[in-house]
Parts: structure tokens; C-alpha cells; sequence
């Protein structure tokens, strides 16, 4: 064959291989998984454009380490087994460095089963359960705050704010993620005095809080902790009012979602709950203003904490590939573990299980807005 000849074969084989394949050879792939379709799509969606405002710029910038940086999405529709398929074809198909999801607790936890197996570092978005890190496993992190740490962190908000407030009500849906947080904030306000004196749960959809109302009111609590989801937790507010009761209410990280606002109106005006990031509260930290600010200018419109938990995952993902100076996955695994830096919460660093050590952050509804309670 004539050097002419092999010129034009190997010419034909890449335009038939496309531009993808030369490009890809060049690329850093990183897998990112979450519900981008079912009832959680708009979790996924947040988590996907924090990704993308992080890569973007670094990409415009030239990339790292002389690369740019691809995100290949899979959408596991909230399904374990769905996560798991996808991460298995991340990293025997796609070849990626690493791996960020997912939203849910039990996708993340059926997926680092196969991450931790194949020695592929992983850091989770917006998974809160503390059994997920507590597997023994180097190559889980996680930017959201555990359960454990928001609850414990909750409770010492209300014993430094409100020393008097000793009766706790609770009302909570009846699944993992209403005990456990009920769970958690007893143990926790247990250290300060304070006693969950009557418990009330019920199931996710239920629509009449009346008898639980009824039996919180006999008990003559100080307070109530309302453990639900924004849905539930905007229509028992609804109740609560209705039923003229006007103690403080202290809710989840399940409300901090516009949804809440909008559902519940005037009735959740004066409600605190716990969150992982709010514009309203990271109006001091530069990194938490300038993720704001991208939102708006992006999307025209303001971060959620997904928002923020995935940018922050992307902005840890970063950094290690930059100080690991190479793609190997064992040091960026330890650069991962190494972390500190400035994220959109405030400094991320990790213990020794992988779980981020900054304070939860509180919000009070004043007005149908969020401001900051612990100002």
C-alpha cells in the first residue's frame, strides 16, 4: 500500500470515528449520577447545573492539567439498582476518573458498593445518611451534611437561642428519614436538657394532621420539631395555624426547598428549619456570593442546596486533580481526603470517614423569606 494510500485510509477511519473519539482521548471523564427523570428530576437537575457552573469556568480556563474535563450523566431515576448499572458502565465502558452522586441515600449507598470495589473515589451530592460513610470505605466522601451532624447541630441551635425551651413535641413522617431525624435530635438535645415529650408520626401523602395536632397540644410542649418533607411540612403548618397553635416550630432540611414558601404562605412565617446552604446565609462567605450570583446570571434564578452541594462537589474534585498532579486514582483519592479549601458553605474539609465538618446552616422564615438565624 502507498504512503499516499494509508494517508487517505487512516483519514477515512477518523472522520468515521468522529470527532468525539480523538477528543475524548484528551479529555478527563468524570461520571455524575442522579434522578434526572420521577419525582426527584428537579434534585438532579440542581445537582447537574452545580456541576456545570463549576467545569465550565474551569474548562474556559484551559482545563487541568493541560485537559479539558467531560461530564458524562446518567439518570437512575431514584432507583438503587439504576445507580448501580449506571457507575458499573462509567467505569468499565467510560473509563471515568471518578465519580460524583447521588442524591439519594440509597442510590449512594448501592453505588459505592461498586466505586469502593473498583477503588474509584466518589463523592456523593446530597446523601445524608451516616451509614453510608461508616462502611470503612477511603473512597466514599460526602458534601452534604449527614443526618447525625444536622439534627446534633439543630439541637444546639435551640439550646444556644432558646436556653428556656426545654418540651419538644414531635411530628414526623413515619419512614427512615422522619425517624432518624427524630431519632437524632433526641439524642443530640438529650446533652442539653431538652425531652421529646410526645411523638406523632404519619404517613407521606396524609393530608388531615388532626388527631396528631390534637395529642401535641394536650402535652403542652415549649416547641414542636416538625421532621417532614416541604409538601407535608407546608400543609401542617397550614394545620397548626388553623388550629391556633403559635409555638416556635423547628423543622428538617426536607423544607428548605422554595415549594415550602410558596405552599405554606403566611403560616410558616416565624418557622426555623435546618439546611445545608441558603442564599440567606451565605451572604458572608465570597464563595457561597459568587455561586449566588452564577445562578442568577446563568439561570435567573436563586441556588438551592443542591446547587450548592454539587458545586461544592465539583469544586473538591478539582482541586485534588490539581494537587494529585496526575490521574491517578489512589492520589486523588488522597489529595480528595487532604481537602481544604473555600466552598459555598463555608471550609470544606473531611473527617476521617469522608463527611464535611462545617455547621449546619438555619434558616427563619420572616416575611415569606428566609434570613439567617443565627444572626
Amino acid at each position: 500500500m502507498t504512503t499516499r494510500r494509508v494517508a487517505i485510509v487512516l483519514m477515512a477511519m477518523l472522520v468515521m470515528a468522529g470527532p468525539g473519539a480523538a477528543l475524548g482521548q484528551e479529555m478527563i471523564k468524570i461520571g455524575a449520577f442522579g434522578p434526572m427523570t420521577g419525582g426527584a428530576a428537579g434534585s438532579g437537575q440542581s445537582m447537574r447545573e452545580g456541576i456545570d457552573l463549576v467545569i465550565e469556568e474551569v474548562n474556559a480556563s484551559g482545563g487541568v492539567l493541560g485537559r479539558k474535563i467531560q461530564v458524562l450523566y446518567g439518570d437512575d431515576a431514584g432507583k438503587p439498582e439504576q445507580a448501580v448499572s449506571i457507575v458499573k458502565r462509567f467505569i468499565a465502558n467510560d473509563n471515568v476518573l471518578l465519580v460524583i452522586g447521588g442524591i439519594s441515600s440509597p442510590t449512594s449507598m448501592a453505588a459505592s458498593q461498586v466505586t469502593g470495589e473498583e477503588k474509584v473515589p466518589q463523592i456523593m451530592v446530597a446523601s445524608t445518611a451516616a451509614r453510608i460513610t461508616l462502611q470503612g470505605n477511603p473512597y466514599i466522601f460526602r458534601s452534604a451534611v449527614p443526618d447525625v451532624k444536622l439534627t446534633a447541630d439543630l439541637a444546639d441551635f435551640v439550646a444556644e437561642k432558646f436556653p428556656k425551651m426545654k418540651r419538644f413535641a414531635a411530628i414526623y413522617v413515619n419512614d427512615d428519614f422522619g425517624r432518624g431525624g427524630v431519632e437524632g435530635f433526641k439524642k443530640a438535645a438529650a446533652r442539653h436538657g431538652i425531652q421529646v415529650v410526645v411523638e406523632e408520626k404519619y404517613t407521606r401523602g396524609d393530608v388531615d394532621y388532626t388527631a396528631q395536632i390534637t395529642k401535641i397540644r394536650a402535652s403542652s410542649p415549649d416547641a414542636i420539631l416538625d421532621w417532614s418533607r416541604y409538601h407535608e411540612g407546608a400543609l401542617i403548618a397550614k394545620a397548626l395555624k388553623q388550629a391556633g397553635v403559635t409555638i416556635p416550630v423547628f423543622g428538617a432540611d426536607g423544607n428548605a426547598h422554595p415549594k415550602y414558601l410558596e405552599l405554606g404562605g403566611d403560616a410558616v412565617n416565624g418557622y426555623y428549619y435546618a439546611t445545608h446552604f441558603s442564599p440567606a446565609t451565605s451572604s458572608h462567605l465570597p464563595v457561597g456570593r459568587k455561586l449566588v450570583e452564577k445562578m442568577r446570571a446563568r439561570y435567573q434564578k436563586d441556588a438551592d442546596y443542591t446547587h450548592a452541594e454539587a458545586y461544592d462537589a465539583a469544586l473538591v474534585v478539582v482541586d485534588a486533580i490539581k494537587r494529585a498532579g496526575s490521574l491517578d486514582r489512589e492520589k486523588i483519592r488522597a489529595a480528595m481526603a487532604a481537602t481544604d479549601m473555600e466552598g459555598s458553605r463555608g471550609r470544606i474539609r473531611f473527617d476521617k470517614n469522608g463527611d464535611p465538618t462545617f455547621v449546619t446552616h438555619v434558616v427563619k422564615v420572616v416575611n415569606g423569606k428566609e434570613t439567617d438565624a443565627r444572626k
